[in-house]
């Protein structure tokens, strides 16, 4: 069965159990404070950049986050000691790096937040990215739980050198293909890139089948995207544990914890905290209308 590896693991239960422990339980959860958390991936394309700084709502609740409007951000190019100052314009904080992008590969940057008269910084280098070779696609008929329909097929390879981290996203017709899981690489293969066994060689089967979802295959005339985004150590092991986090459920599931952040308050002596991950990524894509 197609895509194994990154699918969850479920476990069927009786349904006659199922109906004889079904209750209804209403939770009444003390309300807490929204703790302030930052959404920041910079890239090396020449777009729009943007970061995001917002209060996280509470368990039950159906809002949406509510954003800070009143902080000060700016990006430093630590490496070549250019700052970015970031302005906030609905709901986010941007610069426009349309003209000259800003990541610069090999470069590090450092993130600071000037918000309720404290300082808070986060630091990451910007990565290279492993190589897009091709997509192919191929029509099957329906086998087993496979669907009949289009199958594409993502072939690439890591570069020579050293470990490359990579996070793969998949679009289908220009929006994120939610039946393919988003995968992350460690040169090609699973792991943390420890043994770096893996170092030049083709991605390995799970990646190039994992980009179509056996459950809803393409049809003819999809336009089909694969995003490789390159990843520092930190950034991928922060993936690595978002990822584990959103997968946690079944029989096997654990108590949900918060994701650790890299954003560090300046003031040693504040309890004061900002949660989430501030990233730089090199972006390369590739796309294939099915035909």
């Amino acid at each position: 069965m197609r895509n194994k590896a990154i699918k969850y693991i479920s476990v069927v239960l009786l349904g006659a159990s199922l109906t004889a422990c079904e209750r209804v339980i209403d939770l009444d959860l003390p309300d807490g404070s929204g703790f302030p958390y930052v959404d920041a991936w910079i890239t090396d394309q020449p777009r729009v950049q943007t970061i995001k700084l917002l209060k996280a709502t509470e368990y039950m609740s159906q809002t949406a986050p509510e954003a800070i409007g009143d902080a000060q951000i700016t990006v430093t190019d630590v490496t070549a000691g250019k700052s970015y100052p970031f302005t906030f314009q609905n709901g986010a904080y941007n610069y426009d790096a349309t003209s000259t992008p800003i990541g610069v590969v090999g470069h590090t940057y450092k993130l600071n937040i000037n918000w309720n008269g404290e300082q808070f910084e986060a630091t990451d280098e910007l990565k290279r990215s492993s190589i897009i070779d091709s997509l192919t696609s191929e029509f099957k008929k329906a086998d087993g739980e496979d669907k009949e329909g289009y199958y594409v097929k993502l072939y690439a390879h890591d570069p020579t050198g050293g470990i490359d981290f990579t996070w793969i996203r998949t679009y289908r017709n220009g929006e994120l293909n939610y039946h393919v899981g988003e995968m992350l690489s460690a040169d090609g293969a699973f792991g943390n890139g420890d043994d770096n066994l893996s170092d030049g060689f083709a991605f390995i089967p799970p990646f190039r089948d994992g980009v179509t979802s056996g459950e809803k295959p393409y049809e003819k005339g999809d336009v089909v995207e694969v995003l490789f985004r390159s990843m520092s150590k930190p950034s991928y092991d922060f993936m690595q544990q978002v990822q584990a986090q959103l997968t946690n459920d079944g029989l096997f599931g654990k108590v949900l914890t918060n994701v650790p952040a890299n954003v560090v308050n300046q003031q040693s002596t504040s309890k004061t905290k900002i949660y989430g991950w501030f990233g730089t990524v090199a972006e390369v894509s590739a796309s294939k209308k099915v035909e």
